[in-house]
């Protein structure tokens, strides 16, 4: 079985799957595409076969849809004048491939991540079947948000775009935050109008749960904060001290399983990584799903193997 992946080059994750396969998996990364690598569409009489570097990546089975990324316009080295013209083109020569090799097992399919990717939508799902979902508002009016804060009286929010900058030397995070109503007069919430985020109800956890789902396989997992990271909003902010976070496998109800399994299907998703708050009543809240978020580091730190549902999945098992 030969798989593609689309992804950076260098993905953590690759060689977790890798270990299953005995045919190298194909590494498509559009950020050496145009100049290290190229990208032809040949029309064969009834569709496209896809080359990269002399390889036909039409003949892979599965397309394994991970963490790419694109140039930006200011990337390509050609005059202003034509730079949002060349852009275009290169975007437009990548997004081909995505709609493309249909016949193909997908994980997942690129639109469907799109779509997916709309925290909006998936609370709407989640609510319709049945789970917990936090009081949310969405919004970039300061008079709303700041409204909206003092009836709750504790929120958090997170962006409603990327939570990732980068200046070219050093990459940074915009994590979840917390916001009480006795603070709201101290905070400019003015920059909403450029940049709307989400706010939601705080729920006051005894710990998290990160659900990833590949197929019709689950693998629950508790995530425990420790020491000076015990308490803090969002669990991530430990992740690069050892110490500060544990991880242990989660029974979790078959109920929410099946719930997650159902929204998975119905945004035509093969994977999802969902995270969960547990309060201290034991009750499960929603958070969110990323249709291709981050998994290794669970593998890693529970031995659940993960890698090897992906697998099952490529061979449409």
């Amino acid at each position: 079985m030969k798989v593609l992946c689309v992804s950076i080059s260098d993905d953590a994750h690759v060689p977790f799957v890798q270990k299953h396969l005995s045919e190298e998996i194909v590494i498509f990364d559009p950020q050496e595409f145009p100049f290290e690598i190229d990208i032809t569409y040949e029309w064969n009489g009834s569709s496209f076969n896809v080359y990269s570097r002399d390889r036909c990546l039409s003949d892979c089975d599965a397309i394994w849809y991970r963490k790419p990324v694109l140039l930006g316009a200011n990337d390509l080295p050609v005059d202003e004048l034509y730079r949002d013209f060349t852009f275009s083109a290169y975007q437009k020569t990548i997004h081909a491939l995505y709609s493309l090799l249909q016949d193909k097992v997908w994980v997942s399919d690129y639109w469907a991540i799109l779509r997916g990717s709309n925290k909006l939508r998936q609370a709407e799902i989640a609510h319709s079947l049945g789970l917990n979902v936090p009081r949310t508002i969405a919004t970039s009016s300061a008079v709303k948000a700041k409204s909206f804060i003092l009836s709750l009286g504790s929120v958090v929010t997170k962006m409603m775009g990327t939570q990732h900058i980068y200046d070219g030397k050093t990459s940074s995070v915009f994590y979840t935050a917390a916001i009480d109503a006795a603070d709201v007069d101290s905070i400019d919430l003015d920059g909403l109008c450029v940049a709307p985020a989400i706010f939601q109800e705080r729920i006051h956890k005894a710990y998290d749960v990160r659900l990833t789902i590949v197929g019709d396989q689950a693998f629950p997992c508790e995530i425990h904060q420790n020491g000076a990271y015990a308490g803090a909003v969002d669990w991530r902010i430990g992740i690069f001290d050892e110490t500060a976070l544990s991880y242990v496998p989660h029974q979790m109800p078959d109920c929410i399983i099946a719930s997650c399994k159902q929204m998975l299907a119905q945004m035509n998703l093969k994977y999802g990584a969902f995270d969960f708050i547990v309060d201290d009543r034991g009750e499960y809240w929603f958070v969110e799903v990323n249709p291709n978020g981050q998994w290794a580091f669970v593998e890693m730190e529970t031995g659940l193997e993960i890698s090897k549902a992906f697998v099952d999945v490529f061979a449409n098992k």
